[in-house]
């Protein structure tokens, strides 16, 4: 416990620092600056999301197989680094043209970046180091920090600033991977390769299709909304994201320990949990959607901030259930993950269409009645497909990595 309040604090503080430090940037860069600067990190946040699959994967896989456990380990971590790889070869090689192209993949290289070193100290706590989580993340936050107080003295602007994070991490990730043990397999498996590559990329797609919601609704909001409701979501989006981060890392904290529970036989309680929690959830969110739907025919509600910080509200409980009953079904076996990235999808369609026709009349509150609708849709998928499909579920866990 103590650990693990260490990790919780040292990321706490690190992502406090980057966020204060990169918020007291707009005065010195500019509006102008700092938009395209915030373009083009928000454009390639997925990126980051999408290698967090591996750090999913890490979690649950090498905790079951001990005996695969260091070949598991290191095909993870190639995995993870190889978009960062790719960024870095595009940034360099973009470099000459300069430009926003040259901004663009840096940003690319830098979300890149975050995801692989959220992966090595994934490791590195499974191999019961936590302090080198703590200390990564702080002393990422403090390059961080020291690059910001160079651009508040006029010495690097947005790509400068970008480079010279992204050469941060490059520093961090070195360290951290040259520290992973580099133990012999017991025993190597034929076709492990293409297993991880689909556990990957199944359990990546529903941290990538929320973030892309989100950038969708922020496109649909530059067009249909005042740009003082636009700076209103930002804030109140920065909000619950901090408290959405807070509860996927008490996840993955504990996802180790969760992924043994659940295993083999143990799946059967933890997807009849998510199955409750989906329930409940569709019922309550979708109720809350139509009231207030209900409430906007009748009177005018678009500058009504007490109703907008309950929608707020609803939708940072919803976010929590929805991600814990996840969670739990990510944690049995891989034939659930394909429930789980349909239900991502169709979340993130019904999002997209909801954004599309209520953030023009409703403003922030119909941006966040939005995201409430997609991840009420994504409890009823789930909830309907977990019914469906209980009886198929049951895989023995010795098949699964």
């Amino acid at each position: 416990m103590r650990a693990a309040l260490r990790v919780i604090a040292g990321r706490g503080a690190a992502r406090a620092g980057i966020q204060l430090s990169m918020l007291a940037l707009l005065p010195v860069w500019g509006a102008d600056d700092f938009g395209r600067y915030v373009a083009a990190a928000g454009t390639f946040a997925w990126v980051q999301t999408l290698v967090l699959g591996v750090e999913k994967s890490a979690l649950t896989a090498v905790p079951r197989t001990r005996l695969l456990g260091p070949q598991i380990t290191w095909m993870l971590i190639a995995r993870a680094a190889t978009p960062f790889g790719l960024g870095l070869l595009a940034t360099v090689a973009l470099l000459p043209v300069g430009g926003l192209v040259t901004l663009y993949a840096a940003a690319a290289a830098n979300a890149a970046g975050l995801g692989l070193m959220s992966v090595l100290v994934a490791i590195h706590r499974l191999a019961q180091r936590p302090g080198r989580d703590t200390a990564a993340f702080v002393t990422y936050a403090a390059w961080v920090i020291g690059m910001a107080g160079l651009a508040a003295l006029g010495v690097l602007r947005p790509l400068g600033y970008l480079l010279a994070l992204t050469g941060g991490l490059i520093v961090v990730c070195a360290v951290l991977a040259a520290l992973v043990p580099r133990e012999r397999p017991q025993e190597t498996r034929p076709g492990l390769g293409g297993l991880l590559n689909r556990r990957v990329l199944l359990l990546g797609f529903s941290d990538v299709a929320d973030t892309a919601g989100v950038s969708v609704l922020y496109i649909v909001l530059a067009v249909a909304a005042k740009p003082s409701e636009t700076a209103l979501v930002y804030v109140l989006i920065l909000i619950s994201s901090a408290l959405g981060a807070f509860g996927v890392l008490v996840l993955r904290l504990i996802q180790p320990a969760t992924s043994l529970r659940l295993r083999g036989t143990g799946g059967t309680g933890g997807r009849a949990l998510a199955r409750r929690i989906t329930g409940w959830t569709a019922v309550v969110s979708g109720t809350v959607v139509a009231a207030v739907v209900g409430l906007a025919s009748v009177a005018p509600v678009t500058e009504n901030r007490v109703l907008l910080g309950f929608v707020v509200l609803v939708e940072m409980t919803t976010f929590c259930a929805v991600v814990y009953a996840v969670f739990l079904l990510e944690n049995t076996n891989g034939a659930v993950l394909s429930l789980t990235t349909s239900a991502a999808l169709a979340s993130l369609i019904t999002t997209s269409a909801v954004a599309l026709v209520a953030t023009g009349p409703l403003g922030a509150i119909g941006a966040f009645l939005a995201l409430v609708v997609g991840l009420a849709t994504k409890a009823a998928v789930l909830r309907f497909r977990l019914a469906g499909t209980q009886s198929t579920v049951e895989v023995p866990a010795v098949t699964r990595v």
